[in-house]
């Protein structure tokens, strides 16, 4: 009990800390943070109750050569539940549109089946997460590392992203996959005949 009220404390220390340096972050009591000198955000950023954003600098007692970056753009609006893992750099342009329950994550256990647990293997981190501007994410969707979102563009409710999606198009699955296009001479979404 001792422990979790100790851990408590320094999260709302650490809370306080990131809201300082990000006035135009809203946010409640529930965000639970780690590391706040790695993360920025604009103006009107809202994200909802229960969100984790977490940065890792280190990792079985080895600093990393260029530390994790979380950038969040203004006007970004996360729901509820959302949790962002950091270990080198995930980007979330302006006005992203995030639903609740989505994860994103921007490194991976090492995958060597020759140590005793997988949590012995180095850390690997990926080259991050794009995000552009103006993609809407759907609930429940897993992000993985090395992806780009391109602006505009919406990822269905359940997706997992694991390879980058361009811009203008609708992707849905486990792995996502685009199944339309936004044809701006039509001004509609367009099927790309993969449904």
């Amino acid at each position: 009990m001792l422990r979790e009220l100790r851990e408590r404390m320094a999260n709302r220390a650490e809370v306080r800390s990131l809201t300082k340096r990000c006035p135009g972050l809203h946010t409640d009591s529930t965000l639970k943070v780690k590391l706040p000198q790695y993360i920025k955000c604009g103006e009107n950023v809202h994200i909802g109750e229960g969100s984790r954003l977490l940065c890792w600098d280190s990792y079985r007692g080895e600093r990393f050569e260029n530390p994790p970056q979380i950038s969040i753009g203004s006007g970004v609006r996360a729901t509820r539940n959302l949790t962002i893992q950091c270990a080198s750099r995930i980007t979330i342009g302006d006005n992203v549109l995030i639903a609740s329950d989505v994860f994103m994550v921007d490194y991976n256990h090492g995958m060597s089946p020759l140590t005793d647990s997988y949590l012995e293997n180095p850390l690997d981190r990926s080259d991050g997460i794009t995000i552009e501007e103006g993609v809407w994410i759907g609930n429940n969707v897993i992000i993985l590392p090395n992806v780009t979102i391109g602006k505009k563009s919406i990822i269905g409710a359940g997706a997992v992203v694991t390879r980058s999606i361009p811009p203008y198009c609708m992707a849905v699955g486990n792995p996502a996959r685009v199944i339309r296009k936004y044809d701006s001479e039509r001004n509609e979404w367009v099927r790309t005949g993969v449904e």
